[in-house]
């Protein structure tokens, strides 16, 4: 397949190059800035905010599938409006202009944060909670990666050929940063905990952007993606009440270790799951 992904300069973006390209496809990767590593494919320079560049870029490229990855990448340390205003039009110009340059699978990089979860006082009423559980957030980052997923909403309406899939990408992990993971273990219960201890590898979340992009859905789904289990080595029971002091509903045979958030609507699509696990590495 002939597939574009804008966001190489990222990690995520990096390793889904990598991913794709050695799984056969011909890999086209953009991006604001040149990446720092070599990578397959070929690089093209495209601010994404301008929709000149973007426009020309995917009608020159002519992508079947576009993996749209690249974004402000953290909801701390620019100003809320500039982070609202790149995510978005970044978003909404590279899937106008896939769909109008013959595109007929997008997959977006949507964030666990777009839940709402993560970022108001309030809980789940029951875990594992899974991609229909949401509430409202007043986070810039948070709901500018919403927005994304109701402009996947709006364009699959437009354009009902083409498959769209937005993926609410966990806390990602390099395999060189599992440290960051064991200063969470150091500092529990309150480290980690914003988004109960969760967590995903970048290599998961190359193989699930290759998993939805050679799948086949349509209109627009969401999917959640984590790794099987928390960052902690205390059970998520008693972690829940010691940071927390909550005592929710738990799905029966959640086991101790086990992620809150519920991925297997993306395992019964796609067939993917995680791999990569900190107890393993």
């Amino acid at each position: 397949m002939r597939v574009l992904v804008t966001g190489s300069s990222g990690k995520a973006g990096r390793f889904a190059v990598t991913e794709l390209a050695q799984a056969g496809h011909e890999v086209f990767h953009i991006d604001r800035v040149r990446p720092a590593v070599t990578l397959p494919g070929e690089f093209r320079l495209v601010d994404l905010t301008d929709a000149g560049e973007v426009y020309d870029a995917c009608s020159e490229i002519r992508a079947e599938g576009v993996c749209h990855i690249a974004a402000n990448p953290s909801p701390e340390g620019f100003p809320r409006q500039q982070i609202f205003q790149n995510n978005v039009m970044s978003t909404y110009n590279v899937m106008q202009a896939a769909c109008d340059s013959g595109s007929r699978r997008i997959i977006y990089a949507s964030s666990e944060m777009a839940t709402g979860w993560l970022t108001t006082d309030a809980h789940p009423a029951r875990f594992p909670f899974n991609e229909t559980d949401r509430v409202p957030s007043p986070n810039a980052y948070a709901l500018s990666k919403y927005m994304g997923e109701m402009i996947a909403d709006t364009m699959s309406a437009r354009h009902p050929d083409v498959g769209f899939v937005s993926l609410r990408i966990n806390n990602v992990i390099m395999p060189d940063g599992y440290d960051v993971l064991e200063r969470r273990r150091r500092n529990y219960p309150t480290e980690g905990s914003g988004n109960y201890w969760s967590y995903i590898d970048v290599r998961d979340v190359a193989t699930a952007f290759r998993a939805a992009l050679e799948g086949e859905s349509s209109g627009h789904e969401v999917f959640l993606i984590a790794a099987a289990d928390t960052c902690i080595d205390v059970p998520i029971r008693k972690a829940m009440k010691a940071r927390y002091h909550i005592e929710p509903e738990f799905a029966p045979g959640h086991g101790d270790f086990d992620s809150v958030f519920d991925c297997s609507k993306i395992r019964r699509a796609f067939g993917w799951s995680p791999k990569q696990s900190w107890r393993n590495q």
